[in-house]
């Protein structure tokens, strides 16, 4: 449990952490660590902006559950198997990545960033029901 409770703390801040550089934009901390983009004439509609608030709220969710289940694993002396573990580690970071992504994506490649993290969203989702499935 220790692992899962490590990489879930660690492996996002050093794929996020490489996003801005990767991608060549100023960025600060914002919300949950995501980068988001300085821009002048971003074009920010208030249904993207909506859009994009609701999906920092679901990411805050999702670390809070995950922190939740890790936590109460570790109390009751259970792991969930390293299979599952890497399997949720795997559906977090993916959903992570695709959030920041969205979340500094450009006027042209908005739509695509969406659909990558609704992607990965369904993903963790699914991941999440087969690890505990009366925690949908």
């Amino acid at each position: 449990m220790r692992i899962l409770t490590a990489a879930i703390a660690i492996a996002p801040l050093m794929l996020i952490g490489a996003l801005p550089a990767a991608a060549g934009h100023s960025t600060f901390a914002f919300g949950w660590c995501a980068p988001v983009r300085l821009a002048g004439g971003d074009d920010l509609t208030p249904d993207r902006g909506t859009y994009n608030q609701r999906t920092r709220d679901e990411m805050r969710e999702w670390r809070r559950r995950i922190d939740d289940f890790s936590q109460n694993a570790e109390a009751n002396g259970t792991e969930p198997g390293s299979a599952a573990e890497g399997e949720l580690t795997r559906a977090w970071t993916n959903a992570q990545v695709a959030a920041a992504d969205l979340l500094t994506a450009g006027p042209e490649s908005w739509e695509s960033a969406k659909t990558s993290f609704e992607k990965a969203s369904r993903e963790l989702a699914d991941t999440w029901s087969k690890i505990r499935p009366q925690n949908k």
